[in-house]
């Protein structure tokens, strides 16, 4: 008898809060409280903002700040587009503007590049909830690859004015800058990312996410050293971010109110 009172108490209580929605309701039949499945058309759209580390044989391992007018802390951007399939799985795409700055040989060599990329990124939800439909909370097993086009510079630094001393070689400059070995246009290549993100949902339409990515190309120039010959590894670099996303489309499971 106890648990009939309770069930009958509870569909009181959810007649009351679904009927203060439906002043001035329809023609339904009452009593069909139906599942809004609606599919799983969940998109979200936005950008973020985060640092770029170079990957490469040509960095010592160090973050450099403040050496004279070196600072290896440059602000790069993205911006997202992404569709969850299911509560495992999230497509989409994404573009990156990005700089990097690393300095090595205790600080007498350095190399510096700019780069856009773009990105086909598969996300999987680790603890199934790809759409932020079942926590407010994702952690997602990132996955992408695209295509990379960049300009670099290599150069020595002065130890005594802490500024570049003599630039030795670039990429994408048309010539501009002065040095011994050159290459006029900028360089495309095809560039994989793999990482994670985390997800939070602030509200209905507003989520947060953490990106941490690291993206290898299969070039050997994004340093901007034209005379190593290496390829092994390729040049490659560390990305993490922060972003704010706009969040499209019917949630899942909701439960919809009687009507009359």
């Amino acid at each position: 008898m106890p648990i009939i009172r309770l069930q009958i108490a509870l569909f009181v209580l959810l007649m009351a809060f679904c009927s203060s929605k439906v002043l001035g309701g329809s023609t339904n039949p009452i009593g069909q409280i139906a599942i809004n499945k609606g599919g799983i058309e969940m998109y979200r759209f936005g950008g973020g903002m985060g640092y770029g580390f170079y990957l490469t044989n040509q960095m010592d391992y160090q973050i450099t700040t403040n050496y004279g007018s070196f600072n290896e802390l440059i602000p790069s951007y993205l911006l997202g587009f992404h569709k969850a399939l299911n509560s495992d799985f999230e497509i989409g795409v994404e573009a990156r503007n990005g700089h990097l700055l690393t300095l090595k040989s205790e600080n007498t060599q350095g190399s510096t590049c700019d780069f856009n990329d773009a990105y086909f990124m598969v996300d999987y939800s680790l603890n199934h909830n790809a759409d932020l439909s079942n926590q407010r909370f994702t952690i997602n097993a990132q996955m992408g690859l695209g295509l990379t086009y960049f300009r670099s510079k290599y150069f020595t630094v002065n130890t005594k004015t802490k500024e570049i001393d003599k630039i030795w070689a670039t990429l994408g400059y048309n010539g501009e800058l002065t040095s011994i070995k050159d290459q006029a246009n900028k360089q495309a290549a095809i560039i994989g990312s793999i990482g994670f993100n985390f997800g939070y949902r602030l509200s209905n339409t507003i989520n947060i996410y953490w990106e941490t990515t690291t993206n290898i190309s299969t070039s050997n120039k994004m340093s901007g050293n034209l005379f190593k010959r290496s390829w092994i590894p390729p040049d490659s670099y560390f990305m993490s971010s922060l972003g704010i996303y706009f969040r499209l489309g019917s949630r899942k499971g909701q439960l919809g109110c009687p009507k009359f």
